[in-house]
Protein backbone atom coordinates (compact mmCIF):
# COMPACT_ATOMS: atom_id res chain seq x y z
CA UNK A 1 0.00 0.00 0.00
CA UNK A 2 1.79 3.65 -1.10
CA UNK A 3 0.03 6.76 1.22
CA UNK A 4 0.91 9.95 -0.78
CA UNK A 5 0.48 13.53 0.93
CA UNK A 6 -1.78 11.67 3.95
CA UNK A 7 -2.21 13.58 6.74
CA UNK A 8 -1.71 12.52 10.53
CA UNK A 9 -1.81 13.68 13.61
CA UNK A 10 1.31 13.25 15.39
CA UNK A 11 2.81 14.16 19.05
CA UNK A 12 6.27 15.04 18.57
CA UNK A 13 6.68 15.01 22.51
CA UNK A 14 5.09 13.16 24.88
CA UNK A 15 3.51 16.67 26.64
CA UNK A 16 3.28 18.22 23.15
CA UNK A 17 0.53 19.18 21.32
CA UNK A 18 -1.01 16.88 18.02
CA UNK A 19 0.43 18.29 15.03
CA UNK A 20 -0.84 17.90 11.04
CA UNK A 21 1.86 16.71 9.15
CA UNK A 22 2.05 15.33 5.71
CA UNK A 23 3.41 11.54 4.53
CA UNK A 24 4.55 9.68 1.97
CA UNK A 25 4.53 6.55 3.31
CA UNK A 26 4.57 2.69 1.99
CA UNK A 27 3.01 -1.05 4.03
CA UNK A 28 4.67 -3.67 2.59
CA UNK A 29 4.58 -6.88 3.94
CA UNK A 30 7.25 -9.17 4.87
CA UNK A 31 7.60 -13.23 4.67
CA UNK A 32 9.60 -15.78 5.69
CA UNK A 33 11.36 -18.66 3.49
CA UNK A 34 7.80 -20.61 3.33
CA UNK A 35 6.18 -17.36 1.81
CA UNK A 36 3.55 -17.02 4.94
CA UNK A 37 3.53 -13.29 5.92
CA UNK A 38 5.35 -12.71 8.96
CA UNK A 39 5.11 -8.37 9.45
CA UNK A 40 4.79 -5.23 8.00
CA UNK A 41 7.88 -3.49 6.89
CA UNK A 42 7.05 0.58 7.17
CA UNK A 43 8.41 3.38 5.67
CA UNK A 44 7.72 6.83 4.95
CA UNK A 45 9.02 10.30 5.08
CA UNK A 46 7.62 13.62 5.76
CA UNK A 47 6.66 15.95 3.11
CA UNK A 48 4.82 18.73 5.25
CA UNK A 49 6.87 21.09 3.69
CA UNK A 50 6.22 20.69 -0.28
CA UNK A 51 2.22 19.74 0.46
CA UNK A 52 2.76 23.27 2.40
CA UNK A 53 4.68 25.31 -0.27
CA UNK A 54 1.91 23.69 -3.61
CA UNK A 55 -1.04 25.14 -1.37
CA UNK A 56 0.47 28.21 -1.10
CA UNK A 57 1.24 27.99 -4.93
CA UNK A 58 -2.35 27.53 -5.23
CA UNK A 59 -3.33 30.39 -3.52
CA UNK A 60 -1.27 32.56 -5.28
CA UNK A 61 -1.98 31.10 -8.56
CA UNK A 62 -5.89 31.94 -7.28
CA UNK A 63 -5.24 35.64 -6.13
CA UNK A 64 -3.03 36.16 -9.47
CA UNK A 65 -5.87 34.74 -11.57
CA UNK A 66 -8.21 37.05 -9.82
CA UNK A 67 -5.98 39.98 -10.09
CA UNK A 68 -5.83 39.78 -13.38
CA UNK A 69 -9.08 39.69 -14.42
CA UNK A 70 -9.78 42.91 -12.65
CA UNK A 71 -6.59 44.58 -14.21
CA UNK A 72 -8.26 43.42 -17.60
CA UNK A 73 -11.82 44.75 -16.76
CA UNK A 74 -10.12 47.79 -15.81
CA UNK A 75 -8.63 48.48 -18.93
CA UNK A 76 -11.70 47.38 -20.54
CA UNK A 77 -13.10 50.20 -19.09
CA UNK A 78 -10.77 52.64 -19.64
CA UNK A 79 -10.69 51.83 -23.31
CA UNK A 80 -14.27 52.12 -23.65
CA UNK A 81 -14.95 55.15 -21.77
CA UNK A 82 -11.71 56.86 -23.47
CA UNK A 83 -13.03 55.97 -26.80
CA UNK A 84 -16.34 57.98 -26.10
CA UNK A 85 -14.94 61.44 -25.15
CA UNK A 86 -11.92 61.07 -28.42
CA UNK A 87 -13.25 60.98 -32.04
CA UNK A 88 -9.95 61.62 -33.29
CA UNK A 89 -7.34 57.99 -33.28
CA UNK A 90 -4.35 59.99 -32.85
CA UNK A 91 -5.67 61.42 -29.43
CA UNK A 92 -7.29 58.30 -28.25
CA UNK A 93 -4.75 56.41 -28.55
CA UNK A 94 -2.48 59.17 -26.94
CA UNK A 95 -5.01 59.53 -23.58
CA UNK A 96 -5.40 55.60 -23.31
CA UNK A 97 -1.64 55.29 -23.18
CA UNK A 98 -1.17 57.53 -20.49
CA UNK A 99 -3.69 55.78 -18.17
CA UNK A 100 -2.54 52.26 -18.76
CA UNK A 101 0.61 53.81 -18.13
CA UNK A 102 -0.59 55.42 -15.10
CA UNK A 103 -1.94 51.86 -14.07
CA UNK A 104 1.36 49.85 -14.62
CA UNK A 105 2.74 52.45 -12.43
CA UNK A 106 1.04 51.64 -9.50
CA UNK A 107 1.22 47.58 -10.15
CA UNK A 108 5.12 48.44 -10.09
CA UNK A 109 4.87 49.75 -6.36
CA UNK A 110 3.00 46.90 -5.82
CA UNK A 111 5.03 43.98 -7.19
CA UNK A 112 7.62 45.63 -5.16
CA UNK A 113 5.95 44.79 -2.08
CA UNK A 114 4.96 41.26 -3.55
CA UNK A 115 1.52 43.10 -3.52
CA UNK A 116 1.19 43.48 0.13
CA UNK A 117 0.24 47.26 -0.50
CA UNK A 118 1.92 50.37 -1.50
CA UNK A 119 2.45 53.87 0.66
CA UNK A 120 0.19 56.60 -0.15
CA UNK A 121 3.56 59.35 -1.08
CA UNK A 122 5.01 56.51 -2.97
CA UNK A 123 1.85 56.50 -5.05
CA UNK A 124 1.32 60.24 -5.49
CA UNK A 125 4.95 60.28 -6.28
CA UNK A 126 5.09 57.91 -9.22
CA UNK A 127 1.71 59.38 -10.66
CA UNK A 128 2.93 63.02 -10.41
CA UNK A 129 7.19 62.66 -11.05
CA UNK A 130 6.43 63.75 -14.96
CA UNK A 131 4.93 66.99 -14.12
CA UNK A 132 8.14 68.02 -11.80
CA UNK A 133 7.90 66.98 -8.18
CA UNK A 134 9.56 70.48 -7.26
CA UNK A 135 5.91 72.18 -8.44
CA UNK A 136 4.34 69.44 -6.10
CA UNK A 137 3.86 69.75 -2.39
CA UNK A 138 2.95 66.56 -0.96
CA UNK A 139 2.38 66.74 2.86
CA UNK A 140 0.78 63.93 5.32
CA UNK A 141 1.75 61.23 7.53
CA UNK A 142 3.06 57.64 5.93
CA UNK A 143 -0.06 55.73 5.10
CA UNK A 144 -0.22 51.96 3.71
CA UNK A 145 -2.67 51.24 0.96
CA UNK A 146 -3.85 48.03 0.05
CA UNK A 147 -3.73 47.07 -3.33
CA UNK A 148 -6.84 47.63 -4.49
CA UNK A 149 -7.03 51.06 -2.85
CA UNK A 150 -3.10 51.82 -4.39
CA UNK A 151 -4.47 51.21 -7.86
CA UNK A 152 -7.81 52.99 -7.42
CA UNK A 153 -6.03 56.19 -5.77
CA UNK A 154 -2.74 55.63 -8.53
CA UNK A 155 -5.82 56.44 -11.39
CA UNK A 156 -7.47 59.43 -9.64
CA UNK A 157 -3.70 61.02 -8.91
CA UNK A 158 -3.12 60.69 -12.92
CA UNK A 159 -6.56 62.37 -13.95
CA UNK A 160 -5.89 65.15 -11.27
CA UNK A 161 -2.38 65.58 -12.32
CA UNK A 162 -3.76 64.94 -16.26
CA UNK A 163 -6.01 67.58 -16.03
CA UNK A 164 -3.98 70.35 -13.68
CA UNK A 165 -1.06 69.81 -16.81
CA UNK A 166 -3.37 70.77 -19.55
CA UNK A 167 -5.79 73.07 -17.68
CA UNK A 168 -4.85 74.06 -14.12
CA UNK A 169 -1.51 74.98 -12.25
CA UNK A 170 0.41 73.12 -14.20
CA UNK A 171 -0.05 75.00 -17.37
CA UNK A 172 1.82 77.55 -16.22
CA UNK A 173 5.37 78.02 -14.71
CA UNK A 174 4.31 79.39 -11.72
CA UNK A 175 1.61 77.13 -10.61
CA UNK A 176 1.98 74.88 -7.29
CA UNK A 177 0.18 71.63 -6.59
CA UNK A 178 -0.73 71.12 -2.91
CA UNK A 179 -1.67 67.53 -1.92
CA UNK A 180 -2.37 67.13 1.81
CA UNK A 181 -3.69 64.27 3.90
CA UNK A 182 -4.40 62.79 7.47
CA UNK A 183 -5.68 59.67 8.82
CA UNK A 184 -9.10 60.57 11.36
CA UNK A 185 -10.93 58.53 14.01
CA UNK A 186 -8.26 55.86 14.74
CA UNK A 187 -11.53 53.28 16.06
CA UNK A 188 -12.57 53.83 12.08
CA UNK A 189 -9.82 55.01 10.17
CA UNK A 190 -10.99 57.78 7.29
CA UNK A 191 -8.40 58.74 5.05
CA UNK A 192 -9.00 62.78 4.19
CA UNK A 193 -7.38 64.12 0.90
CA UNK A 194 -6.84 67.76 -0.20
CA UNK A 195 -5.88 67.88 -3.49
CA UNK A 196 -5.41 72.36 -4.06
CA UNK A 197 -3.80 73.77 -7.20
CA UNK A 198 -2.56 77.78 -7.47
CA UNK A 199 -1.00 80.01 -9.11
CA UNK A 200 -2.42 79.03 -12.94
CA UNK A 201 -5.24 80.49 -14.58
CA UNK A 202 -8.57 79.71 -13.55
CA UNK A 203 -10.54 76.97 -14.61
CA UNK A 204 -13.99 77.63 -15.04
CA UNK A 205 -16.38 74.16 -13.81
CA UNK A 206 -17.13 72.85 -17.01
CA UNK A 207 -20.42 72.24 -18.86
CA UNK A 208 -20.38 68.47 -18.55
CA UNK A 209 -18.53 65.77 -16.76
CA UNK A 210 -15.60 64.50 -18.59
CA UNK A 211 -14.51 60.70 -19.05
CA UNK A 212 -11.50 62.20 -16.06
CA UNK A 213 -14.28 63.37 -13.85
CA UNK A 214 -15.91 60.53 -14.05
CA UNK A 215 -13.01 58.09 -13.38
CA UNK A 216 -12.62 59.78 -10.43
CA UNK A 217 -16.29 59.86 -8.94
CA UNK A 218 -16.58 56.57 -10.17
CA UNK A 219 -13.26 55.10 -8.06
CA UNK A 220 -14.20 57.02 -4.79
CA UNK A 221 -17.75 56.04 -4.34
CA UNK A 222 -17.93 52.73 -6.04
CA UNK A 223 -14.41 51.40 -5.65
CA UNK A 224 -13.26 53.22 -2.67
CA UNK A 225 -16.81 54.07 -1.02
CA UNK A 226 -15.57 57.42 -0.20
CA UNK A 227 -16.91 60.63 -1.17
CA UNK A 228 -15.38 63.18 -3.19
CA UNK A 229 -15.89 66.62 -3.60
CA UNK A 230 -14.68 68.82 -7.01
CA UNK A 231 -14.98 72.92 -7.28
CA UNK A 232 -13.41 75.66 -9.15
CA UNK A 233 -12.90 78.65 -6.78
CA UNK A 234 -10.82 81.47 -8.64
CA UNK A 235 -7.65 80.85 -6.82
CA UNK A 236 -7.25 77.55 -8.34
CA UNK A 237 -9.21 73.93 -8.60
CA UNK A 238 -9.52 71.42 -5.53
CA UNK A 239 -10.74 68.45 -4.86
CA UNK A 240 -11.38 66.92 -1.28
CA UNK A 241 -11.63 63.34 -0.94
CA UNK A 242 -12.04 61.43 2.02
CA UNK A 243 -12.64 57.00 2.25
CA UNK A 244 -12.66 54.60 4.77
CA UNK A 245 -9.65 53.20 5.30
CA UNK A 246 -7.97 49.90 7.31
CA UNK A 247 -4.99 50.29 7.99
CA UNK A 248 -2.61 52.42 10.24
CA UNK A 249 0.17 54.61 10.00
CA UNK A 250 3.68 53.42 9.47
Amino acid sequence: FHGRQSPVQLQRTPAGPLETRYLDFMYQPIRDLAGEIVGIFVQGHDVTDTVVAAERQKLMIDELNHRVKNTLATVQSIAMQTARSHEDPRSFAETFQSRILSLSHTHDLLTQSHWEGADLRAVLEHETAAHGLNRLSLNGPNVALDPATAVSLGMIFHELATNAAKYGALTSGEGRVMVDWRLIDQKSPHLEITWREAGGEPIPEPERRGFGTRLIERNVRHDLHGTVQLSYPPEGFRAEISLPLETETL
